[in-house]
């Protein structure tokens, strides 16, 4: 903890919360774009927690968990400092869209990442004024968080559920190697605190095309060696109670994993929790053959077996079409169903959680690190 906690104007009290803004950046109409910033600040030393939100704009629970877990009864028993910013992209927060208006680019993959910035091109687009921002953002994250939880929705009727990021390192460098192995073993110790159901990212390779490493945890755990996570927390336009109050508990116990309150860890009630016994990576899957109407037969939490039927396929005017149903090639745990029931073909159906055989941590691809060190 340091002596004085200062984030963008706002300057951390002992023993209150404080309010203020992150100046992020101007628009052509002269008005400056902010983040919300609430800081809350225990009486006695320890950790700092960041908690973010509302990157995405059609994503809405998160605000609503920072709301309820930041009280003065929190901060009364706290051990360290909080700080929380519920709209990381308030222009698409206003407009209820995943992107903003300003910059037609997924905002949750603008952060810092380990290799080199691009040389200035004139035929290449430079940074956008958010890409900017937050990367001024991410080094005041990084220079004060000792931890930090990012908050998102997932699919309609989605499971409440942590997202883990598979670890990356140099492959040539034994020493990155074991502070990764490390980092990733404090981070399940992390996601155990957290109590919800937990589905590793991608493996490497799908995870860096994705640019899923420049996520906000991806870019602190990755580039920052920050312990991060994402908390995936069901609907995202009509947030559900349950899951909001269930994502409180597992912050809170976060916390108290982390030192910083001194009671009892509370039961994440009145959300499905599953434990398969084994580990599970995210993989949208099964996806149709040929354009269809689909009435799933499976929703999330429910288990499926190689092989089970999970949906049914039609045509149009709702006849049967191809085999009629599709299977799901793995077994594993629907965690959500692709919205809508009009497909393509090649399009996934679901999202769900297989067994992952590979390791919780991985090397960097080499075609990543010739990138990061052109002399490879």
């Amino acid at each position: 903890m340091t002596t004085e906690l200062k984030i963008g104007d706002v300057t951390a009290v002992p023993g209150e919360i404080c309010y203020g803004r992150w100046e992020a950046l101007t628009h052509p109409t002269g008005h400056v774009e902010f983040f919300p910033l609430i800081v809350a600040r225990g009486r006695h030393a320890g950790p700092c927690f960041w908690l973010t939100a509302g990157v995405h704009g059609s994503e809405q629970a998160g605000p609503l968990v920072l709301y309820e877990l930041l009280t003065q009864d929190l901060v009364d028993r706290l051990k360290g400092s909080v700080v929380a910013i519920p709209a990381l992209n308030p222009a698409g927060l206003r407009t209820r869209t995943r992107d903003p208006y300003h910059a037609k680019v997924d905002p949750n993959r603008l952060w810092p990442e380990e290799k080199s910035d691009r040389a200035d091109h004139p035929d290449f687009d430079p940074p956008t004024s958010l890409e900017r921002a937050y990367q001024r953002l991410y080094v005041e994250m990084t220079q004060s968080a000792d931890y930090l939880i990012d908050y998102h929705n997932a699919w309609i009727g989605s499971l409440s559920f942590a997202l883990r990021d598979r670890i990356l390192y140099r492959g040539d460098d034994a020493q990155d190697k074991a502070k990764a192995q490390a980092l990733s073993d404090h981070l399940d110790d992390m996601l155990k605190a957290y109590g919800h159901t937990v589905v590793t990212e991608y493996p490497a390779e799908t995870y860096l095309k994705e640019n899923l490493h420049r996520t906000t945890s991806g870019a602190v755990l990755q580039k920052g060696r920050i312990l991060a996570f994402t908390a995936e927390l069901g609907t995202g336009l009509a947030p559900d109670p349950d899951i909001i109050k269930a994502a409180c508990a597992g912050t809170r116990n976060v916390f108290r994993w982390a030192g910083m309150l001194d009671d009892r860890a509370e039961a994440i009630e009145n959300v499905r929790v599953i434990r398969p016994g084994y580990p599970v990576r995210r993989m949208r899957t099964p996806r149709v053959s040929e354009a269809c109407v689909v009435r799933h037969l499976v929703k999330a939490g429910d288990r499926v077996g190689k092989g089970d039927v999970v949906a049914e396929l039609r045509d149009v005017w709702g006849r049967p079409t191809g085999n009629g149903v599709i299977r799901s090639g793995y077994e594993g745990i629907v965690l959500g169903r692709s919205h809508g029931v009009f497909f393509y073909p090649g399009q996934p159906i679901l999202v769900m959680a297989v067994r992952d055989d590979d390791a919780s941590i991985a090397p960097y691809p080499q075609h990543y690190r010739e990138s990061m060190n052109p002399s490879l």
